[in-house]
């Protein structure tokens, strides 16, 4: 039981780990100028579909951490589990409304904190974590589901 708790634990830390890599590395590449919609917080429809993707990819490498830490599927569904609750209580929370327009020029923790995504990304965004974790497991719960 200890052993699935801490893997829990080091999957979500090495999904936010790749997860923070990952957006640093974009944020790099693009800038606030194709992250935001001209002098706007809003971010653009090709943003989101990246964020998504990149979503998958972090949840699935921290799915396989997982499942190179746990003895059997317990850890993959503690993970699941702990990707549903912190995603939906992030979705709970009401974002943070930057005040007036976004300048041309923006940190990308400015931008982090003053991103207007859409109101359903919130919501899909634990669905996507469940989906790559579980992708990232499968070894896992193949290799338990052969033990019984």
């Amino acid at each position: 039981m200890l052993k699935n708790i801490l893997a829990a634990i080091v999957g979500y830390i090495a999904m936010a780990a790749v997860l923070f890599a990952l957006f640093s590395l974009l944020w790099l590449t693009v800038g606030p100028s194709r992250a935001f919609e001209p002098g706007s917080w809003e971010v653009p429809g090709g943003w989101v579909l990246v964020q998504l993707v990149l979503g998958l990819v972090g949840a699935y490498i921290g799915g396989q951490v997982c499942a190179r830490v746990a003895r059997d599927a317990g850890g993959a569904t503690m993970l699941i589990g702990l990707v549903i609750v912190l995603g939906v209580v992030n979705a709970l929370i009401p974002p943070e409304v930057a005040a007036g327009p976004r300048p041309d020029d923006v940190s990308m923790m400015e931008a982090t904190a003053g991103a207007r995504q859409p109101a359903w990304f919130n919501w899909l965004n634990p669905l996507i974590g469940v989906v790559g974790v579980w992708f990232g497991t499968r070894k896992l719960r193949s290799r338990s589901g052969k033990a019984r």
